[in-house]
């Protein structure tokens, strides 16, 4: 008998010791403090608003205390039907638990093992707030973070009264639209303070923070309204309201304000508001977007994507980046955010997807670093190769062989095999380096792509494809993107390519008539002042891409689908191209200085001191002087002996800004027997480059076995 009396004193005091530390216990000190409420506010560049219901919720708390705590449980009182609201559809016995509700509990157990999957919640509006203010280890849903959840909101009840718990809620819950508390949804919504809302209002807003975003009646407002009325039911089966304030509720139009559900840029919004979700201040936060091109943009994805549904593309992206310092001037995530049957809310410019032909100006760069020029040739013939056991043989898009083509005209009409040639002398781990110093991570090493990695199977994201063309822009140096003023010119930056190959990129990409032969000479890529711009078009159709800049800024535009459904055989310049020409004009009439706009600014403002303007009829041409040594080709062997450099009647123009000691002309030859010799004007020249002079010359290459080849030139 003593022995279980014993039992059952220790029993009884282990049982009291428990629940006091259960009840009593530490908190930490997040869900003790009451959080920094408001809705974070985003202005464009120029100080308008990019968010008007935001806005409108910042200037109503003007004045006001910035904490639930100051606010203390007259933000409850204030707002009694709201409150009311809240307690009818989240918490029913709110005011008679004690942070925890078991009746809840059971029944949401109960609820979950019949459709053998999670379908109703059990937690308290206690739980909740803990929830919201709780770290990462206290705010998931498994069993731990449950169990921790409910001990803290038995601590918290401890601490704080009913009053105050609900006033905490209602001023750091989330109502949808990156709207935090209950002043800022009342004022969002409805432009009003939330002490003023009816009954058919606040049951609204009450049911937001469920379920914020699914609720939202710009998304589905068929479930927003039934989630409204099956509140108002609860507040009158409890007594709440009467019968007639409950008909006056159902009859009652909500009357929201409509630019609460048409912000202009909410991917972008909602990407930076979880960058300063930790900062003390709510706002407002000055951006880079440009108001007006921003305006254009959310424009003209509305308009083009109706006409991209013919293709199957229910998904655009596009990012418009200044050049000089970074700054994002406009950024669309995915042309309708309120579209949840194509995944509206993803953000497209940071998901990351198959970037096709968009990589082969990268590979080139590389090779014009390596001394090959523009005028060149290099075969689009049959070629393989195999690597781990596997054949691989690169296709052009049009199935056919061109032979020797010039890389301007294989760059600018993006004729895959010759990309490919080019990489497999480059490596592609010279590619992947090239392109981690832009700022560009690939998910795997360049083992896993291969070859085939010049032909752009590689995952990147719009953001990060369009801050590496803007290195292109930016004479070969990288750079970051910035999206809070004020946007500082970047200076720096890695070095991902040479000046002068940067150079050339941009020379070739704007020539309409090098990619003519693929696309036409009046294609969406033709503009009335200088765009280098490239297209791009994924395994399977899944992906469209056109990516372009001019002197100021660069364009990025993605079509397609974020399930990657295929299109239906568009390319990129049928299926991105026409909404890029659109972005690209209303980026040059918003972002171009207007005397450049007018006479029309060139791409570069000058020719790098390692190249030489020569004259090819209609077409300027660029070589490189001095003695850079070209590596990317070789020199045949056998065939006939011909003269590759210089060219038989070209004409070659002296730099008066630069050294004369700098300007020299390389000396090339192919095929034939090989030791090669060279005369100009009959002079032997030993040093593989001559000494541009005024006039008109004749240089000789001999072989080995006597033959000889001539060609005449002049330089001016």
């Amino acid at each position: 008998m003593r022995r279980r009396t014993k039992v059952v004193l220790v029993s009884g005091v282990f049982a009291v010791v428990c629940g006091a530390w259960v009840r009593l216990g530490g908190l930490p000190q997040a869900i003790v403090e009451p959080r920094t409420i408001g809705t974070p506010t985003f202005l464009a560049s120029d100080g308008s608003p990019l968010d008007a219901a935001a806005s409108r919720a910042l200037a109503a708390a003007k004045g006001r205390s910035s904490s639930s705590r100051d606010r203390g449980p007259s933000l409850a009182k204030q707002a009694f039907r709201l409150a009311a609201a809240t307690k009818a559809g989240e918490d029913r016995r709110f005011n008679r638990h004690f942070g925890v509700d078991p009746v809840a509990v059971v029944r949401a157990f109960a609820a979950d093992l019949r459709a053998r999957r999670v379908v109703q919640g059990g937690s308290t509006i206690t739980q909740q707030l803990v929830k919201l203010r709780a770290g990462p280890g206290a705010s998931g849903r498994s069993a731990a973070s449950k169990l921790r959840q409910a001990v803290y909101a038995l601590r918290l009840e401890h601490r704080m009264s009913k009053d105050e718990i609900l006033s905490a809620y209602l001023a750091e819950a989330p109502y949808g639209g990156r709207m935090i508390g209950a002043e800022s949804a009342s004022e969002g919504y409805f432009n009003t303070s939330a002490s003023q809302l009816s009954w058919a209002q606040a049951a609204y807003l009450a049911s937001l923070p469920q379920r914020p975003s699914a609720f939202n009646p710009r998304r589905d407002a068929l479930a927003a309204r039934s989630r409204q009325l099956w509140i108002l039911g609860r507040l009158r089966s409890s007594g709440t309201i009467s019968v007639e304030e409950h008909r006056t509720a159902l009859a009652e139009p909500l009357g929201l304000v409509a630019d609460a559900f048409d912000p202009q840029a909410p991917h972008f919004t909602e990407m930076l508001a979880k960058q300063v979700a930790a900062a003390a201040v709510r706002g407002p936060f000055r951006t880079t977007l440009n108001a007006r091109l921003q305006h254009d943009v959310v424009g003209i994805a509305r308009q083009q994507r109706r006409e991209l549904r013919r293709n199957h593309a229910a998904n655009v992206a596009v990012v418009v980046l200044d050049n000089a310092t970074g700054a994002v001037r406009a950024w669309e995530g995915s042309g309708d955010y309120f579209d949840p049957d194509h995944g509206g809310m993803l953000n497209g410019p940071m998901l990351a997807r198959q970037i096709g032909s968009t990589i082969k100006p990268f590979i080139y760069a590389a090779a014009f670093d390596a001394g090959a020029a523009p005028g060149d040739t290099i075969d689009d013939t049959p070629f393989e190769t195999t690597a781990d056991g596997k054949n691989f043989r690169p296709q052009n898009y049009d199935r056919r062989f061109r032979g020797p083509i010039p890389m301007r005209e294989a760059l600018a009409s993006s004729v895959n095999v010759p990309a490919v040639r080019l990489l497999a002398k480059q490596t592609p781990r010279s590619l992947v380096e090239m392109l981690n110093r832009a700022g560009i991570v690939l998910p795997f090493g360049p083992q896993h792509y291969g070859l085939a990695l010049g032909l752009g199977t590689a995952e990147i994201s719009l953001l990060d494809l369009t801050k590496a063309y803007a290195a292109l822009a930016r004479g070969g140096r990288s750079v970051d993107a910035a999206f809070f003023e004020p946007a500082v010119n970047q200076t720096g930056g890695r070095r991902v390519a040479s000046e002068a190959a940067a150079f050339l990129i941009g020379d070739v990409l704007s020539d309409n008539e090098a990619r003519a032969p693929a696309f036409g000479r009046r294609s969406a890529l033709k503009f009335g002042f200088p765009v280098a711009v490239k297209t791009g078009t994924s395994q399977n159709f899944h992906d469209n891409w056109v990516v372009g800049y001019t002197a100021d800024f660069t364009v990025g535009v993605w079509v397609g689908n974020f399930d990657r459904t295929p299109l239906a055989g568009a390319t990129g310049v049928t299926g991105a191209g026409p909404l890029f020409h659109s972005v690209m004009l209303a980026a040059h009439r918003r972002l171009t200085p207007a005397a450049a706009a007018e006479i029309g600014a060139p791409l570069f403002p000058r020719v790098p001191d390692e190249l030489v303007v020569v004259p090819q009829g209609a077409r300027t041409e660029y070589r490189w002087v001095g003695s850079r040594v070209r590596t990317t080709e070789a020199p045949e062997k056998g065939g006939q002996l011909r003269l590759v450099e210089p060219v038989n009647g070209g004409a070659y123009l002296l730099d008066a800004g630069r050294p004369r000691d700098a300007q020299r002309l390389p000396l090339r030859a192919s095929g034939g027997a090989g030791s090669y010799t060279y005369t100009v004007d009959g002079v032997p020249e030993s040093g593989g480059a001559w000494l541009l002079r005024a006039g008109r010359h004749e240089v000789c290459v001999l072989d080995r076995s006597g033959a000889r080849r001539c060609a005449r030139f002049t330089v001016s």
